[in-house]
């Protein structure tokens, strides 16, 4: 044992032998260590600053060899002229105040007002020219407190800033200890989506995924005829500069906009006609049917093998990555795909990206700033629907939020510098936003008819009054100074959709009256009223869109949501001529659904819907009904069928047949208990045997 050794409780130093021990000395740069990313360990200046262009903080601290010695500071002197140089290097690049060290600590610095080019707040449109414009002082939010971080790549990241030293050093060359984007893309991620062990495609293997560049042309038309209006994400004179950029140079296409480019394909391909000629030149399969649906999946599962590529789900993403990922969910919602993962997933994308903060608040020009509102629009309405449908009304995500609505005009109005007013009518945005006001209204509907509670009158009667003005904004709008006919197909259509949409928005609220009054009432409620009323509307909407030729390109809308609101509209109908009170009425409800029948069954190839509804509308207007005429009645009779029309009415049957009815089930297709519909069918045919 060594005699210098002193007990530790004496306070005296070790012994000469503990002071003797040299201590473990980093071998990495100080930049490196500091960042805990690789450092080649080279000298003067490791590869790693070099390629992160940040030489001239490239030291050694205690070096082994004894080249560049350089030791602690030996006095506090030192440390505070190194403060103090700090200090003015600050107040050079950022122009903040930095407060005196014996002055008030809690005084926070001012963040720069202007960033210079280059900075961390580069916009990351490969389109725009104006990241430096200042942002207004009027929108200022505690959310804002961050910055927009961008790589070399493209790649963004919002950075919040939780210390003032960590806002002040941000947009700095000194922010050694902030970790940096740039950081992130040195490690290479092979995984594919969804995070197979599969590495992912290259940009030359993306590229040959796409269709010959004519029938490229011709789709991307198609999208931004029939599409794009419908659910207006895309800045449209944005993407066909951009477009125009990857004809002529298609390998240096970021691979976040071949996802965009790709879903919009998967979109096209739905409108085509059974007979087009593009739909034969890429889908070689004797079945038109099922070559769009082949088709429309090819490019979807492209577009994720794109955003694999480029490393979305590990953290390297972008706006156009963004907007990607929500056209993708829009385009599987309407292939009846389920997309609940990959919501949270985009969920979390944006506010990644700070599209749940006003751009408004970041160095952004107008065409930027209109794109992130409407992403964070169309992922808001997405959400809600579907949270909806899962039975959650009233998620926790819908917090307080400072972002606008997208302005409602047309894109020719956004400019980078301003928005101009525009024409009288209808915009390239009003369907979204009136569409968005409804999905609103939507959660309101299924937070009351869902709860455990009986709704109150009261509540039932406002959320009505409030379809019905949304009703009254839609026509004001749209054929205040004209008239229904000479409104362009597109405005035609939308406003088709939105009315059945609001029709739908009355079953769904008056259904829970509705189905309890089936054999208890001699005379109509108000909500048995309504709901006859909306289910013949919807039903005459879903005759002129399928027998309107003008309208084809609109099919892939009427054979998905568009025939759910008519099977929908069909149930309602199909009991009312169960209901003896409405035995005035038999005939007229009785065609109407013979109608709605016959075009079910001619567009059961093409719609599942259809084919599952065609089955179940059949067997309910096979259903024997009180309300049959007296010769239907004697001819039944004559053939022996009197005691299976006393089963149908006399047996649970009927019960379970309004259980069907309730607003859970109707939310959506996926809602639907099409299982307990063919139990139920199979049960009646083998009481009718």
């Amino acid at each position: 044992m060594d005699h210098n050794y002193v007990h530790p409780r004496t306070g005296l130093q070790l012994s000469n032998l503990r002071q003797n021990i040299s201590a473990r000395q980093p071998v990495s740069c100080e930049p490196c260590r500091h960042r805990k990313i690789r450092c080649s360990r080279t000298k003067p200046t490791c590869e790693t600053c070099i390629r992160r262009r940040c030489v001239d903080r490239c030291v050694y601290k205690n070096l082994r060899d004894g080249d560049n010695q350089s030791s602690a500071p030996s006095s506090n002197h030192e440390l505070l002229d190194r403060i103090s140089t700090l200090e003015q290097l600050l107040r050079k690049h950022t122009g903040a105040e930095i407060p005196g060290r014996t002055g008030n600590s809690s005084i926070m610095p001012s963040p720069p007002i202007e960033m210079s080019q280059g900075s961390q707040l580069s916009p990351e449109s490969l389109l725009s020219d104006t990241s430096n414009q200042t942002c207004s002082s009027d929108h200022q939010s505690p959310l804002s407190g961050g910055v927009l971080t961008s790589t070399s790549s493209g790649n963004v990241r919002f950075d919040f800033a939780p210390s003032q030293w960590t806002s002040v050093l941000a947009n700095t060359n000194l922010s050694i200890d902030t970790p940096s984007l740039e950081d992130q893309e040195e490690t290479d991620v092979g995984f594919g989506f969804p995070f197979t062990h599969s590495s992912a495609p290259s940009s030359d293997e993306l590229l040959s995924l796409l269709p010959p560049m004519q029938q490229c042309d011709y789709l991307k038309n198609q999208y931004f005829t029939v599409f794009s209006p419908l659910f207006h994400i895309l800045h449209d004179p944005t993407f066909h500069s951009q477009y125009t950029q990857f004809v002529d140079h298609p390998s240096s296409t970021p691979a976040s906009w071949l996802a965009i480019l790709f879903v919009l394909l998967s979109l096209a391909v739905t409108g085509l006609e059974d007979d087009d000629p593009v739909l034969r030149d890429l889908a070689r399969g004797p079945d038109p049917f099922t070559n769009i649906r082949v088709l429309s999946r090819r490019y979807r599962e492209a577009a994720m093998k794109c955003l694999a590529n480029q490393g979305v789900f590990w953290g390297k993403h972008n706006v156009q990555s963004l907007q990607a990922l929500i056209m993708l969910i829009y385009a599987m919602g309407h292939s009846q795909d389920h997309t609940w993962v990959l919501l949270g997933m985009t969920y979390n994308v944006a506010v990644a990206l700070a599209c749940h903060i006003d751009p408004s608040m970041f160095n952004l020009d107008e065409i930027q700033c209109e794109e992130r509102r409407r992403c964070w629009a169309g992922l808001m309405m997405l959400y809600t629907i579907q949270s909806a449908i899962m039975g959650n009304p009233d998620p926790t995500f819908r917090t307080s939020s400072s972002v606008k609505l997208p302005a409602d005009v047309n894109d020719t109005d956004i400019t980078l510098t301003m928005i101009q007013d525009p024409m009288a009518g209808p915009t390239q945005m009003s369907y979204l936003l009136f569409k968005f006001s409804l999905y609103n209204l939507t959660n309101q509907i299924c937070r009351e008819t869902f709860s455990s509670f009986e709704p109150r009158h009261s509540v039932i009667q406002n959320l009505d009054q409030q379809i019905c003005l949304a009703q009254e904004t839609w026509d004001g709008r749209y054929i205040a100074d004209s008239t229904f006919e000479e409104l362009p197909t597109h405005h035609a259509v939308h406003l088709h959709i939105l009315h059945a949409y609001a029709h739908q928005l009355f079953l769904l609220l008056h259904r829970p009256f509705f189905a309890r009054s089936i054999l208890g009432l001699e005379i109509p409620n108000e909500s048995q009223i309504r709901c006859i009323a909306s289910a013949e509307a919807l039903l005459d909407i879903h005759r002129i869109l399928v027998t309107t030729p003008e309208y084809r390109p609109y099919m892939w809308y009427t054979n998905g949501l568009g025939s759910f609101h008519a099977f929908h509209a069909a149930a309602v109908l199909a009991v009312a001529l169960l209901m003896p009170i409405y035995r005035p009425q038999y005939r007229k409800f009785r065609g109407m659904l013979e109608d709605t029948l016959g075009r079910f069954e001619k567009m059961a190839r093409r719609s599942k819907i259809c084919e599952k509804g065609s089955r179940i509308l059949r067997f309910l207007l096979s259903a024997p009904s009180p309300n049959q005429s007296l010769l239907s009645i004697g001819q039944s009779r004559r053939e022996g069928s009197s005691d299976e029309r006393e089963d149908w009415l006399g047996t649970d049957q009927l019960k379970l047949f309004t259980e069907r009815l309730q607003p859970q089930q109707w939310l959506g297709p996926s809602n639907i208990a099409w299982t307990e519909w063919d139990n139920l069918m199979t049960h009646m045919d083998g009481i009718r045997a």
